[in-house]
């Protein structure tokens, strides 16, 4: 009889809000970055580990948090190019030097995009720096692209959906059908204000189309890349997050100004964490130009 292999298991690192340098919002609660999370996927001698946190202190601690569950670390899947989720990458390989980085070649594409000097936002990594002074790795790593819309871990596939733009472009989820398990990075949020403040219309419908592209997977459990950290992680967190852009579209529609807005998006979610200006009106400044991404606008 063939060997029974032991089942995969999960375990989720959050990461807990953390003040950042902005001048005083005119809304909400003093500037704070919302609660982020990272995955731990294992299984019994290997682990895959999806996003890498943001700040040298955060990164430090995660990858102290891998070490306790005495797997391989083999891979780090990045979910999406935004640096919250990325940024802590160097300190990770640094100590799990087996690993190798990956995400989807449009994530890795947004990834050099915000970090490189070179590129087409100079000043993203620069704002990093300056919101976090003293807080960001001095080496960036990138990701190199997968080439491929599924890996495995101890031979059980865990498979890659693109969820295309949702708050941000070239978003997607990381699914491990073994666990019914989806971890969603941004494109759901738990109980966590979510960033919608530079979405449209038209994002926001494609936005919900990556909802409802994940729901149909039925999953059981899904980890969103921001939470509450005293909440699970149930599936409804889908239909949640649906409804919050559904009825953040509405006020739009209704050309609230921004206070009114901000407040009536707070009574609706009272409970929720991160009452925070930057993500619900966005991050004051001009837009971005063509190709920059929202989170990190120009001086």
């Amino acid at each position: 009889m063939p060997t029974r292999r032991p089942p995969l298991r999960y375990d989720v690192f959050v990461a807990p809000e953390k003040p950042f340098t902005a001048p005083p919002p005119r809304v909400g609660d003093p500037p704070a970055w919302d609660p982020t999370t990272a995955t731990l996927i294992f299984g019994a001698r290997d682990a895959v580990l999806v996003d890498s946190l943001m700040t040298v202190r955060e990164a430090t601690a995660l990858a102290d948090w891998v070490a306790l569950h005495d797997r391989r670390l083999t891979m780090i899947y990045i979910t999406h190019g935004h640096g919250d989720h990325h940024l802590g990458l160097s300190v990770l390989l640094a100590r799990f030097p087996p690993a190798r980085a990956v995400a989807t070649a449009g994530t890795v594409a947004l990834m050099r995009t915000l970090t490189a000097p070179d590129t087409l936002n100079p000043e993203a990594l620069n704002n990093d720096r300056a919101r976090f002074p003293g807080q960001i790795a001095d080496t960036i790593a990138l990701a190199e692209p997968l080439g491929a819309d599924r890996f495995e871990l101890e031979g059980r596939p865990l498979q890659v959906i693109e969820t295309g733009h949702t708050d941000t472009v070239e978003t997607t989820a990381l699914y491990v059908p073994d666990l019914g398990l989806i971890c969603s990075g941004d494109v759901a949020y738990n109980h966590c204000h979510m960033y919608v403040g530079p979405t449209t219309a038209a994002i926001r419908a494609d936005w919900i189309a990556a909802l409802d592209k994940l729901a149909a997977l039925n999953p059981t459990a899904v980890v969103t890349g921001h939470k509450d950290p005293t909440q699970g992680n149930p599936p409804s967190v889908l239909a949640e997050s649906r409804g919050y852009l559904d009825y953040y579209g509405q006020l739009r529609a209704a050309a609230l100004p921004d206070r009114e807005l901000f407040d009536a998006m707070v009574s609706r979610y009272p409970d929720w964490v991160s009452r925070q200006e930057f993500l619900l009106l966005g991050i004051p400044g001009p837009p971005p130009e063509h190709g920059q991404d929202a989170l990190h606008p120009g001086p």
